[in-house]
């Protein structure tokens, strides 16, 4: 029996590899890690915010998708960030909602879309720098697999 995978890394590249959600957001600003800073176009982060299961080899990891985007002035476009946050969020829900048995490091999944996207402004980098956020919670239904 080895480690449970991990379910951010295991989210994060079933999401690179679809064209779709890559049309929306570059694969290097998509991250299990710390957001980059500053921050001059949509990010997301991708954290495991809880996981239970029955045994060690069926396990439930549940994820917090963020999608982070700055102000219009640097985004550019024409799109407000707000909504282009939502969008994101949105099409990462569906993808994952739709995933099944797919397979990493050993074990298979099939996703499930929880809640989101939920709309949020964050001013902690300052209210001259807001940063638009919508996220999304997903469930991994993971098993070992033979």
């Amino acid at each position: 029996m080895g480690a449970i995978p991990f379910a951010p890394g295991a989210v994060r590249e079933f999401l690179l590899s679809t064209p779709e959600f890559t049309a929306l957001i570059p694969a290097e600003s998509v991250t299990t890690r710390e957001l980059p800073d500053p921050i001059t176009g949509p990010a997301m982060t991708i954290r495991s915010i809880g996981n239970v299961g029955v045994d060690p080899m069926l396990r439930r990891p549940l994820l917090a998708l963020n999608v982070w985007v700055p102000k219009w002035e640097i985004l550019g476009g024409d799109t407000d960030p707000d909504e282009v946050a939502w969008n994101i969020a949105a099409t990462a829900g569906q993808l994952l909602g739709r995933a099944r048995n797919v397979s990493f490091r050993g074990a298979t999944w099939t996703g499930g879309w929880k809640t989101g996207p939920i709309n949020d402004v964050d001013v902690k980098r300052g209210v001259d720098n807001p940063l638009y956020r919508a996220f999304v919670t997903v469930e991994l239904k993971m098993r070992e697999s033979h």
